[in-house]
């Protein structure tokens, strides 16, 4: 069965987990970057090794940036190296981790960040399938850490 990418934006992607065999279906569909927001170790079972994915996203031509964490406690630092990578790869981006939420976290911070109005971002969020409204105020910190 194809992967599906729902877009937050006209160049970012999210999704659920990924595995190494995704790669080549991603970079197949014009992605040029992988980004990675799930700690290894989370799941017990099943969960891919971030190495793994790494290795095939290279093996198949894609950027792969690691950006993990826990919950919605990214960090500004994070949504910086979100950011840098949209400005300096041009073309579309798969963000993932387990459910996509988390992603979807991480992308709205950059996107205020970027001025963006949240708004916008919860829309936007909502018709790629995440509802990041419980989340709102810890983008908007994120954000306004970010641009310091």
């Amino acid at each position: 069965m194809p992967l599906s990418f729902p877009m937050l934006d006209d160049r970012v992607a999210v999704s659920g987990q990924l595995r190494p065999i995704d790669m080549a279906e991603i970079a197949a569909a014009g992605f040029v970057a992988v980004v990675n927001n799930r700690p290894d170790g989370e799941a017990m079972f099943g969960q891919p090794r971030t190495a793994d994915i790494a290795k095939a996203a290279e093996a198949a031509g894609l950027a792969f940036l690691d950006l993990p964490f826990s919950g919605p406690r990214a960090t500004p630092d994070q949504v910086r190296a979100l950011a840098d990578l949209l400005a300096e790869k041009p073309g579309k981006v798969v963000v993932y981790c387990k459910s996509g939420l988390r992603s979807a976290l991480l992308w709205g911070a950059a996107a205020l960040a970027a001025g963006r109005p949240l708004g916008d971002v919860l829309t936007a969020a909502r018709g790629a399938g995440q509802n990041v409204e419980p989340v709102a105020e810890t983008m908007v910190s994120l954000a306004q850490a970010a641009r310091r």
